[in-house]
């Protein structure tokens, strides 16, 4: 196992994870457009939520799953669900400022998760 048994991640943070990746990436982008003074129109589209799944997929070997069945279903399913939700929301599209207004909570909410996991307190063996 690539990952330190002690530094699991939680169960909920990972399922958060790649709604808040998207977001993040949705809102840095959307953050861009307003500083270019440009009329962006974001679509929400595997551009999107292509990367939040391989994300997701790649650390569901990184969570504290209670049963190995949950690893293989949840850990493989919940990925391909967001790489769906990317190919049906791919026609959405969202102008540049609410991108950002949705993005830089997100990405504020990212920042918090990732500090408190990893500042978990790991026991001495």
């Amino acid at each position: 196992m690539p990952f330190d048994e002690h530094r699991l991640l939680s169960i909920r943070s990972w399922l958060a994870l790649p709604v808040l990746f998207a977001a993040a990436v949705l809102g840095l982008t959307g953050f861009g457009g307003v500083l270019l003074d440009a009329d962006w129109h974001l679509a929400l589209s595997t551009w999107v939520f292509g990367p939040a799944a391989a994300v997701t997929a790649v650390l569901s070997g990184g969570v504290d799953w209670p049963r190995r069945w949950q690893r293989w279903l949840i850990g493989l399913g919940y990925p391909v669900l967001i790489f769906a939700a990317g190919l049906v929301l791919g026609s959405v599209s969202v102008p540049a400022p609410v991108a950002m207004l949705i993005g830089i909570p997100a990405l504020i909410t990212l920042g918090v998760l990732i500090a408190r996991e990893r500042d978990k307190v790991i026991p001495i063996a």
